[in-house]
C-alpha cells in the first residue's frame, strides 16, 4: 500500500522529532489509556504509538509490551515512515519482509500488524500501530478509526509542544528585566496581569495591584504621570504602538525610571480591547543623560554660537545628541529631532547610505582612527543638502567596544555642488567632443548619439534617456529616434527595440508628456507626471516614470529635435537644463551639418542623374551608357549590343512637326521599357536612335525577342492631336564576348554596321553584325 515515488527529507523529519522532543523513550499516560482502549475495541493484544529516530525506534505510549525501544530496522512502523503511508501485514510469517523479522519468529511472535502514519508538520515521524499473535484482517472503518486516532495524537502533541514553549516563555519573562503587564478594557482601563518579577525589579506587589486593591497610577511620580495618561489616552484614540517614560516610587521610597512599550488591541468593531506592554527599567540611562548634560552644556553654548552642528552618539542605547546648529542645517525643530540612528540613517540620500554605513563600521571596528564622510542629507522642504561630517571614538567599555562617537558636521553644499558642476562641465565637453569625433569618423550620426547615450544619463543622474531629430515620416513631422534606452516589457515593445535596431523607430504621436516639449517648443519638467495635463501614463508593464525632464533642440527658433530624460533620483530642477545646453546646442548644430550635407548629396545625385539621363525620354544618356557598358562587360560574361534606329523618322518631324516626333521618341522609349528586363540596360544615344545591352548568350533566344520588339512597335498606333501614325524600326545586333577585346566603341560600331545593313535591306528588320556562324556561343 506504499505510495509509488513517495520521499521524505530525512533531515527534516528528524529535526522535528527533535523539535517535539519526541526522540527519548517514555510513556505518556494520557496517550497510554488512549492506546490501551484502542486495543480493547480492536481486540487487539498489543497497540502503541511509534516514534522513529535515525536508529531507533521508541514508545511513546503502549499496550500489551514491555520493552520502551528497538533497533529501528526492526521496526515494523519503518516501512510506514519510509513508504509514508498505512501498511498491512496480514500474516507476518508469510510476508517476505517480515518472516525473518525477530519480532515475528521470537517474542512477541506478531502476526498481524497495522500501521498508520503519525504526521507532524506534514511529515510522517513514526506511526500508531496495533498488532496481534494471530493472523486476521481490519475492515475498511477500522482503519479509518486508526486514521482519526492517529490526528487526534497529532494534535495532542502539538498542544503538548505550545504548552511547553508557552511554560518557557512565562519563564523566560520572569527572569528577564522587562516587566509585562496588560490592562484591559472593561469598565477603563484595568490591570489584569502582571509578570512576577514586577515585585523583583521595582518593588511592587503583584496581588493587590491585579485584584484592584491599588492602583498602578498611584505608585508613578505626579510631574511624570501625565506621560502615562498620554499613553494611554493615544490607544483609546485607535494609536496601536506608542512608548513612554515615566518614574514610579515604591513604598520603600525607591525611585525607577521606566521605559513602557506598549501595543493596543482592538475588537472588530474598532473599540480598544486590551493594552499590553513592557515595562523596562531606564533608571541608570536617565542617570547618564543627566550626567552628560552636565558636562557637555557649557560646550554646546559655545558651539551654538559657531557654524558647526555637532553630534553625541551613544552607541549601545541609539541615541544621537546634536546642537541646535545641527537641527537648524536640516531645517528641523529641535524639539522634534528623533535622536535615533535610524531616523539620522533615513534622511541620508539613498546612493550614499552604503558609503556612511560602510565608513562608519569600519570606525566601530577599529580600522579607521577618525571618522571623516562627505554624503547627501535631506531638508525638511525636500532639497538635499551636502554634509561634511567628522567623528571619533570618545568612550569604550572595559572590553575596547565602542559605546560613544562624537563629532562635527558642516553644511558644504555651496562648494561641493560647484565643484560637481565643474566635474559634469568637463565630463559633458568631454563627451560632446566625442560625439563631434565620432560622428566625423563615421559619417553616421545615430551611433554617434547611441555611443554618448549612456554618459549623457549618467550626467543627468537619469534612468532613462533618449536624443531625437525632427523629421518626415509619410509627410506628417515624426520624431526619429537616434537613441534611446531600450526597454522591452512586452511584445509591442519588443517590436519597437527591433525597429530602433533597425533605425527606423519614429514617434509620430505629440499628444503625450514629450510631445509637449515639440508642440509648445519649450522645455518641460514634470517630477509628478501623474498629474501633468499632458500625460498619458505609461504602458501596462512599463517601469512607472516618476519624474521626466524633456529639453528641446533648437535651430534659432526652430525645434529640430529633442532630449528626453526620466526618472532622476531626485527633482529635475532648471540647473539640470541649464548644464545640459552646450548639448543641446551641439546636437544642433550636428543637425544642421547633417542636414545641409543630405542637401548636398541629394543636389549632387540630382545633378549627376541630369548628367546621365535624356531629358527627353527619362533613358540613359550616350555618357550613362558609356558607363554601364564598361562596368558590365568588365564581369567576362557574354552580352548583345543592339542598336535601333526608327525608319523615315525625318518625314515624321517634316509631316507632323518636330513636337510630334518628340512624342514618337517618348512612346519608343515607354515600350522598351516594358518589354525589356529591368537589369538590361537601354538607352537613347542621340536623335532617334536608342540601344540596349541584353545579358544572354542564345542568338535564336535574342533574334526573338527582337522581333517581338520590332513588331510590336510597328503594330502600335501613336496618337498625336487627330493624327494616327505608324513607325517601323531597324535594328542591328552584336555579341560582346571575352574572348574578341574589341573597345566600347569597336562594339558599337560592330552594331551600327549590322544597323546599315537592316537599313539597306529594307528596314523595319533586324540584321546580326557578322559574328561566328553559331546559334548559341560557348
Amino acid at each position: 500500500m506504499a505510495k509509488e515515488g513517495s520521499t521524505m527529507d530525512e533531515t527534516q523529519r528528524l529535526t522535528i522529532i527533535n523539535d517535539y522532543s519526541l526522540q527519548s523513550s517514555g510513556d505518556d499516560p494520557s496517550m497510554n489509556n488512549l492506546i490501551e482502549s484502542t486495543a480493547h475495541f480492536l481486540d487487539m493484544p498489543i497497540a502503541y504509538v511509534s516514534i522513529i529516530g535515525e536508529y531507533t525506534q521508541v514508545f511513546k505510549a503502549r499496550y500489551g509490551i514491555h520493552f520502551e525501544s528497538t533497533d529501528r530496522v526492526e521496526a515494523f512502523c519503518n516501512q510506514v515512515v519510509e513508504n509514508d503511508d498505512i501498511v498491512l501485514v496480514e500474516n507476518a510469517e508469510k510476508d517476505r519482509l517480515f518472516s525473518s523479522n525477530p519480532m515475528v519468529i521470537g517474542s512477541p511472535f506478531i502476526r498481524f500488524y497495522a500501521g498508520i502514519p503519525l504526521r507532524l508538520q506534514n511529515v510522517t515521524i513514526g506511526a500508531v500501530c496495533v498488532v496481534d499473535t494471530k493472523p486476521r484482517t481490519l475492515s475498511s472503518e477500522q482503519i479509518q478509526s486508526l486514521t482519526k486516532l492517529s490526528s487526534h495524537i497529532s494534535t495532542y502533541l502539538d498542544l503538548v509542544r505550545q504548552q511547553t514553549q508557552s511554560a518557557h516563555e512565562h519563564q523566560l519573562i520572569e527572569q528577564s528585566p522587562a516587566v509585562l503587564m496588560t490592562w484591559k478594557n472593561f469598565e477603563g482601563l484595568n490591570l489584569t496581569f502582571a509578570s512576577t518579577n514586577l515585585t523583583q525589579l521595582f518593588g511592587l506587589s503583584l496581588e493587590p495591584l491585579v485584584q484592584r486593591q491599588e492602583i498602578f497610577e498611584d505608585y508613578i511620580d505626579p510631574n511624570s504621570l501625565n506621560e502615562f495618561t498620554f499613553l494611554m489616552s493615544n490607544h483609546r484614540a485607535g494609536v496601536q504602538n506608542a512608548d513612554a517614560q515615566f518614574q514610579i516610587k515604591n513604598r520603600h521610597g525607591e525611585r525607577f525610571w521606566i521605559k513602557m512599550i506598549s501595543q493596543a488591541f482592538f475588537d472588530q468593531t474598532g473599540e480598544l480591547d486590551s493594552v499590553h506592554a513592557l515595562l523596562i527599567d531606564n533608571t541608570m540611562n536617565r542617570s547618564v543623560e543627566q550626567k552628560l548634560k552636565q558636562t557637555n552644556q557649557q560646550m554646546r553654548i559655545l558651539l551654538e554660537a559657531s557654524d558647526l552642528g555637532t553630534w553625541d552618539y551613544d552607541v549601545v542605547h541609539d541615541i544621537n545628541k546634536v546642537n541646535q546648529y545641527s537641527c537648524r542645517m536640516i531645517g528641523v525643530d529641535m524639539e522634534l529631532f528623533d535622536s535615533s540612528r535610524h531616523y539620522w540613517r533615513g534622511l541620508i540620500h539613498p546612493a550614499d547610505r552604503s558609503a556612511v554605513e560602510s565608513a562608519y563600521t569600519q570606525h566601530l571596528e577599529g580600522d579607521s582612527e577618525s571618522l571623516m564622510i562627505i554624503y547627501r542629507v535631506k531638508h525638511s522642504d525636500g532639497h538635499w543638502i551636502w554634509f561634511e561630517t567628522y567623528g571619533k571614538t570618545i568612550e569604550r567599555d572595559e572590553e575596547g567596544h565602542v559605546l560613544r562617537v562624537a563629532g562635527i558636521h558642516r553644511d558644504i553644499t555651496e562648494k561641493k555642488e560647484t565643484e560637481l558642476l565643474q566635474d559634469k562641465q568637463r565630463q559633458l565637453l568631454s563627451f560632446i567632443n566625442k560625439a563631434m569625433s565620432i560622428y566625423l569618423q563615421h559619417n553616421d550620426l545615430s551611433e554617434a548619439c547611441r555611443q554618448v547615450l549612456p554618459e549623457l544619463t549618467e550626467i543627468a543622474d537619469s534612468k532613462f534617456a533618449f536624443i531625437a531629430q525632427m523629421k518626415k515620416k509619410d509627410n506628417r513631422d515624426a520624431l526619429y529616434i537616434h537613441a534611446i534606452t531600450e526597454l522591452s516589457w512586452n511584445e509591442a515593445t519588443r517590436t519597437l527595440v527591433d525597429m530602433y535596431h533597425n533605425r527606423a523607430l519614429y514617434f509620430t504621436s505629440f499628444d503625450n508628456l514629450f510631445g509637449s516639449v515639440i508642440t509648445k517648443e519649450r522645455m518641460v519638467i514634470s517630477n509628478q507626471p501623474s498629474t501633468h495635463p499632458s500625460s498619458k501614463g505609461t504602458p501596462k508593464g512599463h517601469p512607472k516614470i516618476f519624474r521626466f525632464m524633456g529639453l528641446p533642440i533648437k535651430l534659432g527658433s526652430q525645434v529640430v529635435g529633442m532630449i528626453g530624460l526620466a526618472n532622476k533620483i531626485d527633482d529635475y530642477t532648471t540647473k539640470d537644463s541649464q548644464l545640459l545646453q552646450p548639448l543641446t546646442d551641439a546636437l544642433a548644430a550636428l543637425y544642421y551639418s547633417v542636414d545641409l550635407e543630405d542637401a548636398r548629396f541629394k543636389a549632387e545625385q540630382q545633378l549627376k542623374n541630369m548628367a546621365m539621363t535624356d531629358p527627353l525620354t527619362g533613358l540613359s544618356n550616350r555618357r550613362a551608357f558609356r558607363d554601364y557598358f564598361d562596368k558590365l562587360t568588365s564581369t567576362g560574361e557574354v552580352y548583345v549590343i543592339v542598336i535601333l534606329d526608327i525608319d523615315h523618322f525625318k518625314q515624321v518631324n517634316d509631316q507632323y512637326g518636330h513636337i510630334a516626333g518628340d512624342e514618337v521618341l517618348k512612346s519608343i522609349a515607354y515600350q522598351l521599357s516594358n518589354e525589356l528586363r529591368t537589369d538590361d540596360i537601354i538607352a537613347r544615344l542621340g536623335g532617334e536612335e536608342f540601344a540596349f545591352l541584353i545579358k544572354n548568350d542564345d542568338q535564336a533566344v535574342v533574334t526573338e525577342l527582337l522581333n517581338h520588339i520590332r513588331l510590336t512597335i510597328a503594330d502600335k498606333v501613336i496618337n498625336y492631336g487627330q493624327h494616327s501614325i505608324h513607325i517601323t524600326m531597324s535594328m542591328g545586333a552584336h555579341f560582346i564576348t571575352p574572348a574578341q577585346n574589341l573597345t566600347m566603341e569597336q562594339h558599337i560600331d560592330a552594331a551600327d554596321h549590322a544597323l546599315y545593313s537592316a537599313k539597306q535591306q529594307g528596314r523595319n528588320r533586324v540584321i546580326w553584325a557578322n559574328d561566328p556562324p553559331m546559334t548559341k556561343l560557348k
